[in-house]
């Protein structure tokens, strides 16, 4: 089994303690939901808003070290994040989605700055110790909204459970155009600069089945 580079990073505390409901917030999640104040601004904005991208990039080895070892150690208030393992991670400039998953029951994700070490901050959260259960074409909610303030900004997103037939998602974007999610292990994230939507619209989708063909669908934090 190959050792996980996370665990080789050196843990500095780079956020306040979680907190519930710090800051203005439209996001929802499911169950234990927390938001991470930063130490040093709260969401990506201004350079981090230009480097976005409408589809996913990797992360090089040590970028994904640093943002995994963050988000374990982040959420390890929340749930046993340190053994957890990795479901996802992706990056869209210089921000980078975690989904931590298992042990049974427990259910992490984490946006953070994987470029600029002493700006990393971001937000995150936990799942309840149940989450619903997703057919072979289904998608279920962890977290749907938009979070930040008039003067930090706003980052709106979308990270939940997929369907084993579900191999690609897509969003469409009133403001940035099609937005290609990260498909991975069970899981789909994707979010884009601003405020879009919050927990309760209805947000449609496209998804792409493993036979190639394609649906609209919505989700929605049921």
């Amino acid at each position: 089994m190959a050792t996980d580079p996370s665990y080789d990073v050196p843990r500095h505390r780079l956020r306040r303690p979680l907190v519930r409901a710090a800051v203005a917030t439209a996001a929802i999640a499911i169950g234990a939901a927390v938001v991470l104040v930063p130490r040093s601004g709260l969401l990506p904005n201004g350079d981090a808003y230009a480097g976005w991208t409408a589809a996913p990039s990797g992360l090089s080895p040590k970028e994904y070290a640093g943002a995994v070892a963050d988000c374990r150690y982040s959420l390890e208030s929340t749930g046993p994040s340190n053994s957890a393992q990795v479901a996802m991670a992706e990056r869209r400039g210089k921000w980078a989605i975690v989904v931590l998953k298992g042990p049974p029951k427990f259910q992490g994700y984490c946006m953070t700055n994987v470029v600029d070490y002493d700006k990393r901050s971001g937000y995150g959260g936990s799942a309840g110790p149940n989450h619903p259960p997703v057919g072979p074409r289904e998608l279920a909610v962890l977290q749907l909204g938009a979070v930040g303030g008039k003067q930090a900004g706003y980052v709106t997103s979308a990270i939940g459970w997929a369907g084993s037939d579900i191999v690609g998602l897509t969003y469409t974007s009133p403001k940035h155009g099609v937005v290609k999610a990260t498909v991975k292990n069970g899981f789909f994230a994707f979010w884009v600069p601003g405020f879009e939507f919050v927990g309760p619209d209805l947000v449609p989708v496209q998804v792409r089945y493993r036979d190639g063909t394609t649906a609209a669908t919505t989700i929605q934090l049921s």
